[in-house]
């Protein structure tokens, strides 16, 4: 079967959210050993799941484009808490690499996850670096997971200053989980993503410590009452009226910065440790009554 039949058969207006679901039900099983109740979920990944198949917010759109949500995040909480832009372009042949500062992100708008950080004169290698980025422009993200906030989005590059933390040391990422709009638990992580040193840990929003792991191994980084509740005001600021949002935030030395918003996070497939977090952190999600928009 040629590459791109799958592609046209799941964006088909009838079959195609057959074909998804069964894809995503497959994923499933093969990470869990079970098949998810999509109809009336109940775990998280399970909500995670109907909101990739169901929700036809339209903010999603907004939220997933990591251009359209720095609009958002300023409207909701200031232009202060949104992560400085040092240019847009179309494709890699129209960035002007001299102009850019030594150290810096760069990452497509449109998918989540492709980054490359640039920290070193090493890393600073436009023609690497070009080759990297048109491999990101190549590719719709919707047809990896299917979430639609992501589909026919339009395709740009972004560069960001390489934020440090407090005292120009490591930075530390607080992803704030919100249901209903509420603050209700806190993952940090810290070092960067893919590379042996990334760790995290987990906390209530007091900043006590969750006996809860999912991905990294556990660091052992110490978040204070006060830091988490202003990370916990600004989450809340932003995800009102929404069911479920992660809200991540950057813990910078200039004060905290909004870096992204996740709907989707770990595109319904994420594991737990002890497992049973995933029935906890679905009642919270549950907490409001099922509808089309999860």
């Amino acid at each position: 079967m040629p590459d791109w039949l799958p592609r046209l058969l799941r964006r088909a207006p009838v079959l195609g959210p057959r074909l998804i679901r069964a894809e995503l039900e497959r994923r499933y099983r093969s990470v869990f050993g079970r098949t998810p109740c999509l109809d009336a979920p109940s775990s998280f990944n399970e909500w995670i799941l109907h909101r990739t198949l169901y929700d036809r917010d339209p903010r999603l759109k907004i939220i997933c484009d990591k251009l359209a949500v720095r609009d958002f995040i300023r409207e909701r909480a200031g232009p202060q808490f949104v992560v400085p832009l040092l240019g847009v372009w179309p494709d890699p042949a129209s960035i002007p690499w001299d102009t850019l500062p030594r150290r810096f992100v760069l990452k497509p708008n449109h998918s989540s996850g492709p980054v490359a950080i640039v920290r070193t004169d090493t890393e600073r290698d436009p023609a690497a670096l070009a080759a990297k980025a048109a491999g990101w422009l190549k590719h719709d993200f919707f047809d990896i997971n299917f979430e639609r906030g992501y589909r026919d989005m339009p395709r740009r590059l972004l560069a960001e200053p390489l934020l440090t933390g407090p005292g120009g040391g490591p930075l530390a990422e607080a992803q704030v989980f919100t249901f209903h709009g509420v603050p209700s638990f806190i993952r940090l992580v810290t070092g960067q993503r893919r590379m042996p040193d990334r760790r995290e840990n987990w906390f209530d929003m007091e900043g006590r410590v969750l006996p809860l792991r999912a991905t990294y191994p556990l660091g052992d980084f110490v978040l204070s009452p006060n830091d988490a509740g202003t990370v916990a005001a600004l989450a809340e600021r932003i995800a009102a009226n929404f069911r479920h949002l992660r809200v991540d935030i950057h813990l910078t030395y200039s004060g905290p910065k909004v870096g992204e918003l996740t709907p989707y996070h770990g595109a319904g497939m994420a594991k737990w440790t002890p497992p049973e977090w995933d029935e906890k952190f679905g009642r919270l999600w549950a907490a409001g009554p099922l509808a089309a928009n999860g």
